[in-house]
């Protein structure tokens, strides 16, 4: 089982059919585990709010988005710092 910070739900290494994978020994899931765990680390980053596959200007525009309603009430929108230091 494998559990990683993007969704936090443990899950299974699978292997090319789809079905978890069996191991003779805890040496060769160790190794298995420590292959996938290099290959997150070495992925895609994804900053917080961003959305995968998007730009942080993207998921701030649909975040905004959101807060309007056709038809009600406009709702107005004021960017706010985030808590990064910006010289």
């Amino acid at each position: 089982m494998l559990r990683l910070a993007r969704d936090g739900k443990a899950k299974p290494l699978l292997n090319k059919k789809g079905r978890p994978k069996v191991f003779v020994d805890e040496l060769s899931a160790t190794k298995a585990v420590l292959e996938h765990f290099i290959a997150y680390f070495n992925g895609h980053l994804v900053s917080s709010g961003e959305i995968a596959g998007g730009t942080m200007r993207d998921a701030r525009r649909a975040s905004a988005e959101r807060l309007f309603r056709k038809g009600c009430k406009v709702i107005e929108v004021r960017r706010v710092r985030s808590g990064m230091n910006r010289d």
